[in-house]
């Protein structure tokens, strides 16, 4: 169907330019693109412009005293059967995952689990996140639970007041690897310099014809974009708080999160 109506829309164009109707031919070649975007090759152009290309897999070199910090990505189900999302779930995997590997050093370990009640009538992100994680052979000593955030912003503030308690000697972030760019901004801007860890590296559908599936992560990609470009239209305008300097240069500063 899409690319029936990407045919169709340049057909129009065509038309319209051997009749000399120059401006509708325009509009109708501006309709297209967002098409354009459901092509493979283009698609995935556009998503690697801000995730990067497949990185390959990299171990963090774990320090005495670790802190991972997974974002929640949502929740699915219903009240009493809650559950995380799909993108969640590659989170925690991996997450847990790199806990094991730190564990297994001899470090001091901990997952701290930010996300809050995103949805009315559901638990808190970090408390479904949290049941996952015990199922992971994660302890229950070892975790500790952010359910106040409802954005990523919040995330980041919320996240290093915690920190800054814990005072651990690393900081991995543990989030999707679409996400990873603007949450480790919201993160510096935080006072956390954290080591990004991607969960997944999102694939276009390969193949010159458009899909649906590749334009709904395209217009994923855009809303990051979007929202580093805001970051710094609010920076400009004074909006933002001012960057809370790193954590272990001032352990005491906290900071209050801002409608992101």
């Amino acid at each position: 169907m899409l690319t029936l109506l990407l045919l169709l829309l340049w057909a129009c164009a065509m038309l319209a330019l051997w009749r000399r109707r120059r401006a509708l031919a325009i509009v109708m070649a501006l309709t297209s693109l967002p098409l354009l975007m459901g092509i493979g090759p283009v698609a995935q152009w556009w998503l690697d412009g801000i995730q990067g290309t497949p990185p390959h897999v990299q171990t963090p070199q774990w320090q005495p005293s670790a802190t991972i910090i997974v974002l929640g990505a949502g929740l699915q189900g219903s009240p009493g059967n809650s559950r995380p999302s799909v993108p969640g779930y590659s989170r925690l995997l991996v997450a847990a995952q790199a806990f094991h590997a730190c564990n297994d050093t001899g470090a001091t370990c901990r997952i701290l689990v930010s996300g809050g009640h995103t949805r009315t009538g559901l638990p808190s992100e970090a408390e479904v996140y949290a049941r996952e994680l015990h199922a992971l052979a994660i302890p229950p000593q070892s975790l500790v639970l952010e359910d106040a955030s409802l954005n990523t912003w919040q995330n980041a503030h919320r996240s290093a007041e915690l920190t800054r308690q814990m005072q651990p000697t690393q900081i991995v972030l543990v989030t999707s690897g679409l996400h990873m760019r603007r949450s480790l901004q919201y993160f510096r801007h935080a006072g956390i310099a954290a080591e990004g860890l991607a969960s997944d590296h999102a694939d276009a559908m390969p193949g010159l014809l458009p899909t649906s599936f590749n334009m709904m992560l395209a217009e994923y990609a855009l809303r990051e974009r979007i929202g580093i470009l805001r970051y710094h239209a609010y920076n400009k305008l004074g909006w933002n708080e001012p960057p809370a300097l790193p954590t272990h240069l001032n352990p005491q500063t906290t900071t209050h999160a801002s409608p992101h």
